[in-house]
């Protein structure tokens, strides 16, 4: 008889990451009713700062104004390297000093892939393996997994790396794009981020306690 998998995270987990790392990589996403409804009933057992970041989320991208900039920041402030509009959105342009792609951290990062497996390809608008949109999909896998190993390299990874830079990364996009997408995507990743360090700072009173 082969036994049931275990679940250590939530399926909520898989889905948030895999959101942020798609709205990253091809950008703004749009849910019909029954998608909505469904990602509320996935989200009813996260803190009360998730659930009210991505209903700001959601309101962010009513209307067709709201989707047009959505949209358009994507394309010059995330994807393509517009003079003066442009937010990089690679780890090593923020943790390392100097700013510069490939640096030291972005080493880093594919020896936390390889970790798992995983084997990163360069695309037309991906040019080095920390970028936040691969970041995000990366957790996503970790999430998806359910041995101890992956529950403990997916702490790692956010708390000392995606938690440290992916903030700064916001803030820098905050101030750059037109819409109110990006910026409330930022907000719904951060506090995210901040309900996972809540849940393995109790994870370690309580050992016992098996959500991630």
């Amino acid at each position: 008889m082969v036994s049931e998998k275990i679940r250590i995270v939530p399926e909520s987990a898989v889905l948030v990451c895999d959101w942020l790392a798609q709205a990253f990589l091809s950008g703004p996403l749009q849910l019909d009713t029954d998608s909505q409804n469904l990602w509320y009933r996935l989200l009813l057992k996260e803190t009360p700062a998730v659930r009210s970041a991505w209903q700001a989320l959601t309101d962010a991208l009513e209307g067709e104004r709201n989707w047009n900039l959505a949209v358009r920041d994507f394309h010059e402030c995330v994807e393509v390297p517009v003079p003066g509009r442009y937010v990089p959105p690679y780890a090593s342009c923020y943790l390392d000093n100097p700013a510069i792609l490939w640096g030291p951290s972005t080493h880093q990062v594919m020896a936390w892939y390889g970790q798992i497996g995983l084997e990163w390809q360069r695309s037309f608008s991906v040019t080095a393996p920390d970028h936040i949109g691969v970041e995000w999909a990366f957790l996503a896998e970790l999430s998806d997994l359910s041995s101890p190993e992956a529950l403990e390299l997916r702490r790692v990874f956010i708390a000392d790396h995606i938690s440290q830079w992916f903030p700064v990364f916001i803030d820098h996009l905050r101030r750059t794009v037109r819409g109110s997408y990006y910026p409330a995507l930022g907000d719904f990743g951060i506090a995210w981020i901040r309900s996972e360090a809540d849940v393995h700072g109790r994870r370690n009173e309580d050992p016992d306690d098996t959500r991630g």
